[in-house]
């Protein structure tokens, strides 16, 4: 078995370069007057893919070494994977701002403390939402929910009663929507969106145990995710049909998370139908994209300001020159701190934190 899969660092990459073209050219993107924008509409879904990754690397990476999983050892690993990172990223975004603004400018102190603690989500897409991304940094809502699904992963992998521990997080996940029809907040959200993480999780135990990944061994998280679809589809009685028909709505809540739902639950019934056709066609069109993994984490935060909303190279006049730019920069921006800086400070804080 490969320390890493090759099929899951494609997707990875696939995901990170998708959701910066979502960014891009969701709005339009006419080339030789056609509009091809409706293949880049779609980044909500390659978040939701990662996601499922997530859950499948984080349950092969923790057990594939057969060591015992620690909680020092676990928060530290994925403390500073995520964190290093960020935090340069932060310091890098408030910077290009300053330049634009021509000063330093103040910083929304509660906006910046729910990002280090991971509570953001996007104020205008979900209700009860505790903070925006820090520096209206769009793409960081996600982090938050990788990080509570690492630490709930963790707890429940070490309650021991809990034996049969799938079908308690599945059950658990279904009540928590259920909740969040009546109220929806932070932490029945995160619960709620466990289910999502946890299947890419159970495709991982499927693929350690030499099981096949089929219609029936996947039965388990299919019906999950089918009966969240259907408790979330009750809230769109509250919408009527003038309002169905606003530009965006889909983009907002309850849509946006049956949205997320359904896109699992159509990953979860494709899969099994993919590999069964022995995964054509997947070479050609994803496995280029697995060069682009290892620095797919940082395009994914930092193409936000470095590309979508740069302007930095205005001067140059010409949009597709400057996109190009853009992207080269950023491109360099991830390889730096992916490949250079996080490999450092990780080394660094390692030796002295002996974890």
């Amino acid at each position: 078995m490969q320390n890493r899969l090759q099929k899951l660092e494609a997707l990875r990459g696939f995901a990170a370069v998708y959701v910066v073209f979502y960014h891009l050219f969701a709005s339009g993107l006419v080339i030789f007057g056609i509009n091809f924008s409706l293949f880049f509409r779609f980044g909500q879904e390659a978040v939701i893919l990662f996601f499922l990754l997530s859950g499948f690397v984080i349950y092969y990476s923790s057990f594939i070494s057969k060591n015992t999983l620690t909680f020092k050892s676990f928060f530290w690993k994925r403390f500073l994977r995520i964190y290093i990172p960020l935090i340069i990223v932060f310091i890098t975004n408030y910077i290009i701002f300053s330049i634009y603004k021509k000063g330093f400018f103040k910083i929304d102190i509660f906006e910046l403390l729910g990002n280090l603690s991971m509570l953001q989500d996007n104020v205008g897409k979900k209700p009860n939402v505790i903070c925006n991304p820090f520096l209206d940094n769009e793409p960081l809502w996600s982090l938050s929910y990788e990080w509570w699904f690492y630490f709930l992963f963790f707890i429940i992998m070490k309650i021991e009663w809990m034996r049969n521990k799938d079908s308690y997080v599945f059950i658990l996940c279904i009540f928590a929507s259920i909740t969040y029809l009546f109220y929806p907040f932070f932490i029945n959200r995160e619960l709620m969106y466990l289910a999502i993480w946890w299947s890419g999780l159970y495709i991982a135990k499927l693929y350690m145990s030499s099981w096949d990944i089929s219609f029936k061994n996947l039965k388990l998280p299919t019906i999950t995710i089918l009966i969240i679809c259907i408790i979330l589809s009750a809230d769109f009685i509250r919408f009527d049909r003038q309002i169905l028909l606003k530009p965006g709505i889909l983009s907002k809540s309850p849509f946006l998370e049956f949205r997320h739902f359904l896109f699992t639950l159509i990953i979860l019934l494709a899969i099994p139908i993919w590999k069964k056709m022995k995964w054509i066609g997947f070479k050609h069109f994803f496995g280029l994209f697995q060069h682009i993994a290892p620095i797919s984490f940082v395009i994914y935060i930092s193409h936000w300001f470095l590309i979508y909303n740069a302007s930095y190279l205005d001067f140059i006049q010409n949009k597709n020159i400057e996109l190009a730019i853009y992207f080269i920069i950023c491109i360099i921006y991830s390889y730096t701190v992916e490949r250079i800086i996080y490999p450092f400070f990780y080394k660094k804080f390692k030796k002295i934190i002996n974890f």
